[in-house]
């Protein structure tokens, strides 16, 4: 049985928070594999963290003495930390194009040498653009599980808009559209995932304010499943599976172009135009599933003496 050791500071939950634990799970799903985790301190107690049915976190971080050590973000200060002498080698998910960005607290870690993992081909572009990374790199585009993913078609809600990334936006928005007779949800704050779904569910219409940056942009996913329409500007990230007037609607991300697609994309629900857009946005989804995540990931596992 081969070990693995992740690293966390779990202070709240995220889309890059859920795809560590994911990827945990991929690895726990593998018979040859057993992944531990170690939280830091400062982090949540591990019964408020998605962590919580976890048995296998541990007390004391010795990346050492496991197989591969696991890391996302800035979990390469505690794993250089360790100062040892090592050829082991080390799995890194990189969840953001900023990794590219010579301002971004993340890009001195580019020349450490690890197999990458990005998030997106748009990812993995940016970093071989640095022309600084140290190993191979691998694009496994994000996957969601779908399983509380099921939609409904009883909408109480014209607009769903999730703004926490962009809050004062999102409540201009909302005033905006309110402005014209529109029914508004307005998330500007994090809240847990399962309030997030059950706004889109239950919304027409889901616009969402991404950072203008982002490695995937998860959410967008989310909003294709369960609402009759999706509006999400582009943010990178999420180049490879959104498409303008496809799948979603792609306005720019300020307040006029906004209120101008949830207006139109109100109407194309209202005149059963939208159907085109909501069923190319189911099939999206399908190619975004779990299980391919979890396949690909294990056969870079598998070969990782080769990759190595």
């Amino acid at each position: 049985m081969k070990t693995a050791l992740f690293h966390r500071r779990f202070d709240c939950y995220s889309g890059g928070q859920q795809k560590v634990f994911d990827y945990f799970e991929h690895l726990e799903a593998h018979a040859d594999w057993s992944p531990s985790l170690y939280l830091t301190p400062d982090s949540l107690p591990q019964a408020e963290t998605i962590w919580r049915d976890q048995a296998r976190c541990i007390p004391g971080y010795r990346p050492e003495q496991y197989d591969i050590a696991f890391v996302a973000g800035m979990d390469w200060e505690a794993y250089l930390a360790r100062a040892v002498e090592r050829d082991q080698p080390v799995v890194n998910l990189v969840q953001h194009v900023r990794h590219a960005d010579p301002s971004a607290n993340v890009y001195p870690f580019l020349p450490e040498r690890a197999v990458r993992i990005c998030v997106s081909a748009e990812v993995e572009q940016a970093l071989v653009d640095t022309g600084l990374v140290n190993g191979p790199c691998f694009a496994i585009a994000n996957a969601i599980d779908q399983d509380d993913l099921v939609a409904t078609g009883v909408y109480t809600n014209d607009v769903f808009i999730l703004g926490y990334k962009q809050p004062a936006l999102a409540r201009e928005l909302g005033d905006a559209l309110a402005a014209q007779g529109v029914s508004v949800v307005v998330l500007d704050h994090l809240v847990p995932r399962v309030e997030v779904i059950d706004a889109m569910r239950s919304s027409r219409v889901s616009a969402l304010l991404p950072h203008p940056t982002e490695g995937f942009y998860l959410p967008a996913l989310e909003a294709m499943a369960l609402s009759g329409v999706a509006v999400v500007p582009d943010c990178i990230g999420n180049r490879s599976f959104c498409r303008d007037e496809f799948n979603c609607l792609m306005p720019e991300l300020r307040l006029e172009a906004m209120v101008g697609a949830c207006s139109v994309a109100l109407q194309m629900l209202a005149d059963s135009t939208a159907s085109a857009i909501t069923r190319n946005a189911r099939s999206t989804l399908a190619r975004h599933t779990i299980e391919r995540e979890r396949a690909q990931f294990h056969h870079i596992v598998e070969n990782l003496d080769q990759i190595w």
